[in-house]
């Protein structure tokens, strides 16, 4: 049976509910910012942001666009903060600016550290309405009004996008435009013409301005979209008319040529916008250019016809895009390490991402979304409902993707599969509530328990929702899951000051996970802990550090402070911080009581 639209006039009641459901969202986002200081890439996506609103150039990390990042700064800038003078980490990379360092002087300008910092993530908001918006809005083109609502109920309440949403990030902002462009996509492949064809424009470039990610999964979720869809109407494409397939589809793109150059330019126009209408002689936008064609593999052809490019030096709109585009090609061959199970590996696993949402989603949406998902794709069989098809296909398309994808840091490289998933897990519930006619009691009550343990386990970690886990990680997730955020982004370093003030703390040794400047976070007097130092008194460290020693980049310190397993900790925070009281002893007694640790 194929679902029908519901076409009658949308009731006020469902978008009021839908409207009260992401403000309560919003609320729960909003009161964990004075709980967590900032999230490890806070400063950097501060500082960069910053530098466009302040100097007008996007220059210190272009690989990042620059519309999340200029949504956090606009609130510190709008405050009259301006980018401090930003120094070269390394002169030998005149480029390599420590935009971390800048990031954590606008933070802690005019001595307002939480004012700053609530500004800033203040910026991650519009992301999270556009995201609710676009879920009810494409769940109710599929099933009706009350559905949408359930939908938008799954997105807000799920823990990684309160988490992430809760933080000045980058990835929000794909969160909230992928699926819009994906949902703009099917309305202009169901009718290409007029402002559809400026709105995909807009919503695609939108995506391009978010994050990197954008230009990896985007095309191949479009593909299959439309895939579905010439599937879905092969056959009557070719009964059309006494038309041949050939000629139906000729027919077609002679239709789609003037509306595709309009969602194309409008495209190429916000796109500019994003980056200030800024242009720049060729020759200018990279290091010698010319030398790097001449040494570089191309094919004889190619390589002319570049090189002629060259000489005639042309203004490239953009240029720091371009750059940012440079830059990201390389990144997939940089071999950064992951984490997962306890183990570390360079270039990541194929199964990482898969893994990753099972583990930092609540049990009951993994169930409803794989359960919707093969509803929508049985569906599709069956009666070939493309457009119900478009998100279950568009889910598949991102875990395909994202298995060779090696820089795998986190499930919020990912987060825009999530409206995705809240839609087919919307759609599960319908195919559920149906079968009531079947099993009148059993259903109801199974539907019910299902809605109904989702809000209560969503609830209960309040405000926890970056550290949040789902049982299949374990009773000690940081074994399992540790780096890129999905469990400690370094956000509890005042929940650690609070903690040493309740216990006198004078004086401690730390190796806190952070970007955050410790000097300025109201911590007692303090040394850094130094690998296979065995410190006495009070210690503080991260359990990252406890895991990867140094950082996974450097396996021979993975063991630099597993000496201290060997103790018990006073107190743990949000298991990502452990809090020691080591007694002082004899030097030979202390490393005694290290040894058992150590060879773990």
């Amino acid at each position: 049976m194929e679902l029908k639209v519901n076409n009658a006039t949308p009731s006020k009641l469902p978008l009021a509910m839908a409207i009260v459901l992401t403000l309560v969202g919003v609320g729960r986002i909003v009161s964990t910012y004075h709980v967590f200081n900032q999230a490890y890439d806070e400063t950097a996506h501060i500082a960069c942001g910053m530098e466009w609103l302040d100097k007008g150039t996007f220059r210190m990390e272009p690989q990042h666009p620059p519309l999340p990042r200029v949504a956090s700064a606009l609130g510190p800038y709008l405050s009259g903060l301006r980018l401090p003078n930003i120094r070269v980490i390394d002169p030998t990379h005149p480029t390599d600016f420590d935009r971390y360092g800048a990031g954590n002087e606008i933070l802690n300008a005019r001595g307002q550290y939480a004012r700053n910092l609530t500004l800033a993530r203040v910026g991650t908001l519009p992301f999270f309405l556009l995201a609710a918006l676009v879920t009810f809005l494409w769940a109710r083109s599929l099933f009706g009004d009350w559905p949408a609502v359930l939908a938008v109920a799954l997105v807000t309440t799920l823990p990684v996008i309160l988490g992430f949403c809760s933080v000045a990030y980058v990835d929000p902002a794909l969160f909230a435009f992928l699926p819009a462009a994906l949902f703009a996509w099917i309305r202009w492949l169901d009718a290409p013409r007029g402002w559809r064809s400026v709105v995909l424009g807009a919503a695609v470039a939108g995506a391009v301005l978010s994050n990197a990610p954008s230009m990896v999964f985007l095309p191949p979720c479009c593909l299959a979209i439309l895939v579905c869809r010439w599937w879905a109407q092969k056959d009557s494409a070719k009964s059309t008319a006494g038309q041949s397939l050939v000629e139906s589809m000729r027919q077609m793109f002679r239709e789609w040529t003037r509306p595709s150059l309009v969602a194309f330019l409008a495209m190429c126009f916000v796109l500019w916008g994003g980056y200030r209408f800024s242009a720049e002689p060729l020759d200018q936008m990279f290091d010698h250019p010319m030398a790097k064609v001449q040494n570089s593999g191309l094919p004889s052809p190619v390589k002319s016809l570049a090189l002629k490019l060259l000489s005639l030096n042309p203004r490239v709109p953009a240029p720091d895009f371009f750059r940012g585009i440079h830059n990201i090609l390389g990144e997939n061959s940089k071999l950064y390490p992951a984490y997962i199970f306890g183990k570390v590996k360079r270039g990541g696993w194929w199964y990482f991402y898969p893994v990753m949402l099972i583990f930092k989603t609540p049990p009951v949406f993994t169930f409803l979304g794989i359960l919707g998902t093969g509803w929508a794709l049985g569906q599709f069989y069956r009666g070939q409902n493309w457009k119900l098809a478009a998100p279950a296909v568009s889910v598949l398309t991102i875990l395909f993707v994202g298995m060779f994808i090696k820089v795998n840091l986190g499930v919020r490289h990912i987060l825009f599969i999530y409206p995705l998933l809240a839609i087919v897990a919307a759609y599960a519930c319908c195919e559920l509530w149906a079968l009531r006619s079947r099993w009148p009691r059993l259903m109801p009550v199974t539907l019910g328990g299902l809605l109904l343990g989702l809000i209560l386990s969503t609830s209960w970690i309040h405000p926890n929702y970056l550290s949040y886990t789902s049982v299949f990680a374990g009773s000690t997730p940081d074994k399992n899951i540790l780096i890129g955020g999905d469990f400690d982004a370094g956000q509890n370093i005042l929940r650690l000051s609070h903690l040493l003030a309740e216990h006198k703390v004078d004086h401690l040794h730390l190796r806190l996970y952070t970007s955050a400047d410790l000097t300025q976070m109201n911590l007692p007097p303090f040394q850094t802990l130094a690998l296979y130092e065995h410190a006495t008194g009070w210690i503080a460290i991260s359990n990252y550090h406890i895991r990867l020693g140094e950082s996974p980049w450097f396996p021979a310190t993975f063991n630099g402070y597993t000496w201290l397993e060997a103790y018990q900790p006073i107190a743990t925070i949000d298991k990502t911080i452990r809090l020691y009281y080591i007694p002082e002893t004899s030097e030979a007694e202390s490393h005694r009581a290290a040894t058992p640790a150590t060879g773990r």
